[in-house]
């Protein structure tokens, strides 16, 4: 596995140079496992790979399909808190907005407020993830995100207030594209305060970073037309795309280009497309590989230890956007590169799935004479 400057990481992660602000999701996940088959009261089996249950339920046919659920744990999810848990946790200054319960935080989300600055506007959204070795299914009620739009943010914060938190951030992270129908419309807000506008508030070198998720629930046009839109506004904002196997292979098809799930080459391939798209980063992450293609920097490629034995998946994909984008601050010799901006990305994520959590993973960073690598 490539190695990398483990004692620049350490110094990287010792005074992070930057802060992150995220919108605008906010999600309560129950998470459950489907249950297989039942030995006894107390010993039972639930599904590990999602390709068994699938083919379980293709049996029924037309036929009804019943299956004890059992409940794993209610935490808190979405593109925001899952992200911005691992950047607080990785010690990196985070302001999120989301929808955490209003008036109050509903006590799911208190752990990120001890980590994060941690703005409410709202209540959250619900999701029933069932959960499996392999992958997970994703059941949200999303009725919360359908009408939010700039005038909600203008609306919820004062324009004042709204436009301070914009002006702290180095990065602004929006996600996910696909449940926010006012994606453009935030999008278009946020470039028409960059630097050189009629109202520049933002700072100079700030960039935006997205995560589309399920990019199959907006039909093609609405794809089409976000991209090209993002690309325009690149031009005033270098943006980077985020994008997990599954959301590649459609990005990739919808641009008549090919795409190997085993990473073969991967960094050809996104160069390629990211010209295509016009951005200035585009990234895509599997349980095995991390790639990533820049403007600036060429094409890289990670590899990842897959975990085959992950304490949670849910989650996995916004914990390797937290250090990704928790890695990409700052300026100078002290900035790290793509790759190590990838390989840290890859830590996190791994550290996640291990362990369930990111705590301790900005000590892990911060002790160079351990192995990274």
């Amino acid at each position: 596995m490539q190695k990398h400057d483990t004692a620049k990481i350490a110094e990287y992660f010792s005074r992070p140079n930057g802060r992150v602000v995220l919108g605008v999701d906010g999600f309560i996940d129950q998470i459950w496992q489907i249950v297989e088959s039942r030995e006894s009261k107390t010993d039972c089996t639930p599904y590990r790979r999602m390709r068994d249950f699938a083919a379980a339920l293709a049996r029924c046919g037309e036929g009804g399909f019943a299956h004890e659920i059992l409940d794993k744990r209610r935490t808190a999810g979405g593109f925001v808190a899952n992200t911005g848990m691992a950047i607080g946790n990785l010690g990196v200054p985070a302001t999120l907005v989301g929808i955490f319960g209003k008036p109050t935080l509903d006590p799911v989300f208190a752990p990120l407020a001890e980590v994060c600055e941690v703005v409410s506007i709202g209540e959250p959204c619900v999701s029933n993830n069932f959960e499996f070795d392999d992958g997970k299914m994703m059941f949200a009620n999303v009725q919360a995100m359908m009408d939010f739009c700039w005038e909600s943010l203008v609306e919820a914060l004062g324009t004042e207030t709204l436009e301070r938190i914009l002006a702290s951030a180095d990065t602004i992270a929006l996600g996910y594209w696909s449940l926010m129908p006012a994606f453009d419309e935030i999008v278009g807000k946020i470039c028409g305060l960059a630097p050189g506008s009629a109202v520049s508030t933002l700072k100079e070198n700030v960039r935006m970073f997205f995560d589309f998720a399920d990019i199959r629930k907006r039909d093609r046009r609405s794809l089409d037309t976000t991209l090209a839109k993002l690309a325009e506004f690149n031009t005033r904002i270098p943006m980077t795309l985020s994008l997990n196997e599954n959301e590649a292979q459609q990005l990739f098809a919808n641009f008549d280009e090919p795409f190997d799930l085993e990473g073969r080459d991967a960094e050809t391939a996104l160069a390629r497309l990211r010209q295509r798209i016009g951005l200035d980063e585009l990234l895509v992450h599997t349980p095995d590989w991390a790639a990533g293609a820049s403007a600036s920097e060429g094409a890289s490629f990670i590899p990842q230890n897959r975990c085959e034995q992950p304490v949670k998946t849910t989650g996995a994909g916004d914990n390797f956007n937290g250090g990704y984008m928790a890695a990409n601050l700052g300026s100078g010799d002290g900035k790290l590169t793509l790759s190590e901006r990838l390989h840290v990305a890859n830590l996190t994520t791994g550290y996640y799935v291990r362990n369930g959590h990111t705590r301790g993973l900005r000590e892990k960073l911060r002790a160079p004479h351990r192995s990274q690598g």
